[in-house]
């Protein structure tokens, strides 16, 4: 079963590749013989787009513990999203997607089954309305992505979905200051951590989307002040409501201050600063913590694209775990698939990657016109020792958290399809200690295509 499922799986990526390449260097046909029906623009008033996404992931020690069952663990993912655009007025479209990323475990011994996540799920469903009454206003109504600034804070929705969604259930209305050469974003939350609260996926398999439901709101201002520079500053209010049935969830209401500026020092570098202060109360905790995420980068400005990135990030710990800063709706895996999501979890909440002090330094390159390369090495210190040190492979003073290195290949075969191959390691430091002290191994191929 393993062996022909991985058969028809590589065949497939394949014969895909294969017919890509031939369409890529088939003489382009004229104008004249084009065939009139366009299968991605039917009609005057519908657009359709899709994506495909096949991913083999192999990882060993997420959770630092080479004694732990299902440790070493390997899967088949196949992701496949279609959308469609209804054009209702100049301004007014309906936006739809299904998505569906089944997934087969080759090797799991801690999974109850092969098969996982096979449901379909509607990711997007909303109105969009364009100079809504007659101003530069653009308002989203329903389901969308919303990503704001780097997405640092906010860029997901779905935390518990992994690499499936990222949606929010939200209200946004942007406003275009044109004399100002500026945004203002005020956006209303409604996300609920049952997949099935407003649209019930198809073939339901009762995955939660996030460990408690989540209200709140975003002020964001985003301002250029020239071509390469500008600055953001933002109001966040969540309130949060524990799932009762569900572990790790919050209860409570947190108010996230931020600003960040950006630019251009010289023509060679650049740079972004942001900084987020936060208060208010977790678990019936008060909450007063801190965060801030900043770069440097060094573009060569040769022929290769040759890049130097150096930056620090820093998310507020504590003794305890409540009142760790809370990444709001940016608990994404942002800079580490093996780290974030998965050994952040042993003494925080999945995704979160807070109690941290982050520093680290990547490189960038282009090896051909269709092969670009980056690796990138951090060093990941705690801010903290937090209740449990000395319990639970947490070391009672240690404060070295580890070391991550890591590497990716991007090939771009053609216009529309994507190779990705990338891995990384991670060696634990003094913070941990017996049994979570083996080095950690992530391994991911990604095929993508898009129509």
């Amino acid at each position: 079963m393993k062996k022909g499922f991985i058969c028809v799986f590589l065949q497939c990526i394949v014969a895909a590749s294969f017919c890509q390449t031939l369409k890529a260097d088939s003489p382009s046909v004229s104008e004249a013989n084009k065939p009139a029906y366009n299968f991605k623009h039917p009609t005057d008033w519908l657009d359709l787009s899709g994506d495909l996404r096949f991913r083999y992931m192999y990882d060993n020690n997420r959770k630092l513990n080479d004694d732990e069952k299902g440790h070493d663990r390997s899967q088949l993912r196949l992701r496949a999203r279609v959308q469609a655009k209804i054009k209702l007025t100049d301004d007014l479209d309906f936006n739809i997607r299904l998505i569906t990323e089944p997934r087969y475990f080759l090797e799991a011994a801690a999974e109850k089954h092969k098969w996982a996540y096979n449901e379909g799920l509607f990711d997007k469903f909303n109105l969009t309305w364009r100079n809504a009454f007659g101003q530069p206003l653009t308002i989203v109504a329903g389901r969308q992505d919303i990503i704001l600034g780097t997405g640092w804070l906010v860029s997901d929705g779905t935390p518990l979905d992994g690499s499936r969604s990222g949606f929010f259930d939200a209200l946004r209305f942007t406003y275009n200051i044109k004399d100002w050469d500026a945004t203002a974003d005020v956006i209303l939350i409604d996300n609920h951590g049952d997949s099935a609260k407003w649209l019930k996926p198809i073939n339901d398999r009762d995955i939660d989307l996030s460990e408690q439901d989540e209200q709140g709101g975003i002020f964001y201002f985003n301002k250029k002040t020239s071509k390469d520079s500008g600055f953001d500053a933002y109001m966040l209010y969540q309130h949060d409501t524990k799932i009762v049935a569900k572990s790790g969830g919050a209860k409570g209401e947190i108010y996230t201050p931020g600003a960040r500026l950006y630019g251009k020092l010289t023509d060679h570098w650049g740079y972004s600063a942001e900084f987020a202060p936060q208060f208010g109360h977790k678990n019936g905790k008060d909450l007063h913590s801190f965060g801030t995420n900043d770069q440097l980068i060094y573009n060569f400005n040769d022929e290769r694209n040759n890049r130097i990135y150096l930056g620090y990030e820093y998310l507020s710990g504590n003794k305890d775990k409540d009142k760790y800063f809370d990444r709001g709706w940016g608990r994404v895996d942002s800079w580490s698939v093996l780290y974030q999501g998965n050994i952040d979890a042993i003494d925080g909440r999945a995704y979160e990657s807070s109690n941290l002090h982050r520093f680290y330094t990547d490189w960038a390159t282009k090896l051909s016109e269709k092969l670009e390369f980056k690796t990138g090495y951090a060093l990941l210190l705690a801010d903290k020792n937090t209740l449990k040190a000395g319990t639970g492979g947490l070391s009672q003073d240690g404060k070295v958290r580890g070391h991550l290195v890591k590497a990716m290949f991007t090939y771009t075969q053609a216009k529309n399809i994507v190779h990705r191959l990338e891995g990384e390691l991670f060696f634990p430091g003094s913070y941990y200690t017996n049994p979570r002290n083996s080095t950690a191994a992530f391994f991911r191929y990604t095929l993508t295509f898009t129509w």
